[in-house]
């Protein structure tokens, strides 16, 4: 366990915060949009590939795969299209036959996945996705290469443009919150019921004692 951990932190996958212990690492806006910009390339050239490569076989079987995503996009279910997009990426990384982007991409979606629910979560992206997805499975199915890197990337170019907007979001309410809790803790020192000492008055006599 300890061996798996310092392999997702050298990854960048986790962070090890003392006296804390491992946790999601986080990603900026910026880190983002590079790994997003990575992602579209690696995927539009699993996604020719495939339909370079696919076999009649196949093509039943992703049909198969297609019609289960309809079902879990019309459920609603975030979970749901998740496990299914996470099958169908299995079953296209399988077809191109192609285990160094298999690992590039894996590494990149892992340091993504703790915002794919909240990104799939905002108004109209669950519909967006279900069209740009159902693009590259056309595509593919139609064994029309160009068109089918065209739709992986339009898909990851949305991606990220959604991902960005919540990310930004999040980094506001963070800094939000952050000045809250100084205000907080500056009030928390300020002793009470006894006025600071800059604040009294002058008294030839003597300090006034509170």
């Amino acid at each position: 366990m300890r061996e798996a951990l310092r392999q997702l932190e050298a990854e960048g996958i986790v962070d090890n915060i003392p006296n804390q212990g491992p946790v999601v690492a986080r990603v900026s806006p910026d880190e983002a949009r590079q790994h997003y910009e990575v992602r579209a390339m690696l995927e539009g050239l699993t996604a020719r590939t495939a339909a370079e490569k696919i076999s009649e076989g196949q093509i039943k079987d992703l049909q198969k795969l297609k019609r289960e995503l309809d079902r879990a996009f019309k459920s609603g279910s975030i979970a749901k299209v998740l496990a299914c997009k996470n099958e169908l990426d299995e079953f296209l990384m399988s077809v191109s036959s192609n285990s160094v982007i298999k690992g590039f991409v894996s590494v990149i979606r892992a340091r993504l996945s703790y915002l794919r629910p909240i990104v799939l979560a905002q108004p109209e992206r669950l519909k967006e996705n279900a069209v740009e997805v159902h693009g590259i499975i056309d595509a593919i199915m139609a064994r029309k290469p160009q068109a089918a890197w065209q739709a992986a990337v339009n898909h990851v170019n949305m991606g990220a443009k959604a991902t960005l907007k919540v990310l930004e979001q999040l980094e506001a309410a963070a800094a939000h919150q952050a000045a809250l809790d100084a205000e907080a803790a500056l009030r928390a020192k300020r002793p009470r019921g006894r006025p600071r000492r800059d604040a009294m008055p002058d008294n030839p006599v003597g300090r006034v004692t509170a």
